[in-house]
This record gives C-alpha cells, structure tokens and sequence, in this order.
C-alpha cells in the first residue's frame, strides 16, 4: 500500500469519543447505583484540564498540552490536599513549573536549531 493512499487516523475525534463513553459509561454507572459519579466529580473535577493538555499532546502541541497537564495536577494536588498542599500553599509550584518549562523549551529548540539538516 503506498504511503500517500493510508488513511490517517483523526487522532483527536478518536480521543473526544473515548472521554464522551467514559463520561456516559460513569453516568450509566451512577444512575444504576453501581458508582458515585457525584464523588468523582467532587474530588478529581482538576483531571479535566489534564485530560484536554492528553488530547493537545496526541495533536502533537507538546508544550501546551503538558502545560494543561501541570495544571491539572496542581488543581488535584491542591483540591485534594496531598502532601499537606493548599490552594493558597502551592501557587509557587505553578511558578516553579512555568519556569522549568520555558527553561526545558529555550534549550530543546536551541538544540534542535543547531541539529544539521537530513542528508543533502
């Protein structure tokens, strides 16, 4: 099969219509009585944002798709009190990770630039 015959598979319409049956599944779930689904809201509403920086990473927008991943997981750290860490206790991090990103970006794309080309 030659390559520009294949079909590519719509990466991001796969991804919205597995988190669409698994939200439908948890509300079956919860109208049956079998889960809580009130509970999982409460509690891991911050995986959201982490679930839509998953969807920007499978389009291959790398860095804003790990940004909405650090996000989330400073929402559910935060939501959750993990480690002892509140809102108003954790807000370095998010600095302290916005940092660290710019840093890892500035020297990935400088070495990326100083890569040669292919082969001429």
């Amino acid at each position: 099969m030659n390559e520009a015959t294949r079909k590519r598979v719509d990466s991001s319409a796969l991804f919205t219509g597995l988190m669409l049956i698994g939200i439908g599944m948890l509300f079956l779930l919860d109208r049956m009585n079998i889960a809580d689904f009130g509970y999982v809201m409460r509690n891991f509403w911050a995986l959201i944002p982490a679930a839509f920086g998953v969807q920007k990473l499978i389009q291959g927008r790398i860095w804003s798709g790990l940004w909405m991943i650090t996000i989330g997981a400073w929402l559910l750290i935060s939501h959750l009190h993990l480690f002892g860490l509140t809102y108003g206790s954790s807000w370095p991090l998010l600095l302290i990770a916005l940092g660290a990103g710019m840093v890892v970006r500035t020297v990935y794309e400088t070495a990326r630039r100083s890569e040669p080309e292919g082969p001429s």
